[in-house]
């Protein structure tokens, strides 16, 4: 049977990764390890779900709710998929279960939002919830350049990803989806199960898993689980928070402002998404809470009990 033309393509892609090596950047280092191959012996329902786990990392930047884990080690097992995502790629093109699985994440409305714009702004996204960096200059081309190609979908990327990558990152996004895997856990009542629901919870889910690095203890990881656990705990708050930032914020940090007179948002800070709200949460209660500056002037009319409400939020733990 002869091999598809993206089994063809990436073998191309490989030997361009070769070439680029002189570049520098992690992604394209070195040539691609061998193929991967999926074990032939019964695999544990543990093993599914820690599969279900990465899946959710890598094509949703989250961690899994309980009823999407036993879904997707459900799917595992009945495609059994193989028990590493970098040997997914490989097998991407030849199983058709393999295939299916992928792809309902990949163009599942979450994911398409996650990754969606110009080809590198989602593959900076995917760098991100894959290994909590930003890609290198060589890296992000080269697979910015296969999307733009053709060659790969972005249903491929994450995995492709994973199978080319260096044990540092692996190790990375490893240790990112141990620590996922422990906040899901957490979910261990249907009252905490019923916090992680909506775009601000995941946002300040997202926020914390930013904070793991390779070298990330047990105890280090248990605090961010707790810390996790808070901050989606206050997220029903978010969306009220939210709605007070866009109307009398956003109107000059945004990237494209509205005030008349800014043509930038002021010193870059941005508030468009759920996730710059939350990074930024401290400095938005400061300003809009302890001094009052903002916003500038009082130009767009925040009233104090909007203040409140900031107030409200911030100390319930957002952003922290």
């Amino acid at each position: 049977m002869m091999k598809s033309r993206v089994s063809r393509s990436f073998q191309a892609l490989a030997c361009a990764a070769t070439l680029l090596a002189g570049c520098g950047g992690s992604a394209v280092e070195e040539p691609l390890p061998p193929a991967r191959t999926a074990t032939p012996v019964p695999v544990a329902q543990a093993d599914h779900e820690r599969i279900a786990q990465q899946l959710y990392l890598a094509y949703l930047g989250r961690a899994a709710d309980p009823a999407g884990l036993q879904f997707f080690a459900g799917a595992s097992s009945r495609a059994m998929l193989p028990m590493d995502l970098g040997a997914m790629y490989w097998r991407y093109d030849a199983d058709p279960g393999l295939r299916q699985v992928l792809d309902s994440l990949a163009e599942s409305p979450e994911a398409f939002a996650l990754y969606s714009g110009e080809h590198e702004a989602a593959v900076t996204a995917m760098y991100r919830n894959l290994f909590n960096r930003e890609p290198d200059p060589g890296g992000l081309a080269f697979w910015a350049g296969a999307l733009e190609k053709g060659i790969l979908t972005r249903g491929q990327v994450p995995v492709a990803l994973l199978a080319g990558a260096h044990i540092d990152d692996l190790r990375m996004f490893e240790r990112k989806a141990e620590v996922a895997a422990a906040f899901t856990t957490a979910l261990d009542t249907p009252e905490r199960a019923a916090t992680y629901h909506g775009e601000a919870a995941v946002a300040a889910l997202r926020q914390v898993l930013g904070k793991v690095t390779v070298a990330t203890t047990e105890v280090e990881a248990s605090a961010l689980v707790q810390e996790a656990l808070a901050q989606v705990a206050a997220s029903p708050a978010f969306p009220r928070v939210q709605a007070i930032v866009r109307a009398r914020c956003v109107a000059c940090h945004s990237v494209t402002p509205t005030m008349p007179g800014f043509h930038s948002a002021p010193r870059g800070i941005r508030f468009d998404t759920p996730e710059q709200i939350l990074a930024d949460a401290r400095r938005i209660y400061v300003n809009v809470v302890e001094t009052q500056f903002m916003p500038y002037g009082n130009q767009t009319s925040m009233t104090q009990a909007e203040r409140e409400m900031v107030r409200a939020w911030y100390q319930a733990g957002a952003g922290r």
